[in-house]
């Protein structure tokens, strides 16, 4: 099956929103802005292991800035992406580097982070953080 991305560029329609190089698309996550912790544990005092952030333009973690993930496929809820952080937590510069993931997207205010190996009965659940933005 193609991936939504190569289906929009095959048929011709463009969009600010979408790259038809390479079938990567710009749009962002269905997801609310904010910080997320691992949905088992509670929101202040997790190990900075267990949390993400999520600004809209891409998934990072607690020392990562700057992050853009890009959406390679898309097949329901089910996201595989490709982030790039250009920085680490301090702003400071780093050389860029591209790690990919899928993500199940449960609701605007959760998602699961699985390994490809797993299938979605694996992975990490994520909840979004009350009062974070």
């Amino acid at each position: 099956m193609k991936s939504v991305a190569s289906q929009i560029c095959a048929a011709g329609v463009f969009s600010a929103s979408v790259v038809c190089a390479g079938s990567l698309m710009a749009e962002p996550l269905p997801l609310s802005h904010g910080n997320y912790v691992q949905a088992d544990l509670a929101c202040g005092g997790a190990p900075l292991a267990a949390l993400r952030t999520y600004d809209g333009q891409g998934l990072g973690g607690p020392h990562d800035s700057k992050c853009v993930s890009k959406i390679i496929d898309a097949r329901g809820k089910t996201y595989k992406i490709a982030t790039s952080c250009a920085a680490a937590g301090d702003g400071s510069p780093v050389v860029p580097t591209t790690t990919s993931e899928t993500v199940i997207v449960q609701s605007r205010g959760s998602f699961k982070i699985v390994d490809a190996s797993a299938g979605d009965r694996g992975g990490v659940s994520f909840k979004l953080c009350a009062g974070s933005k």
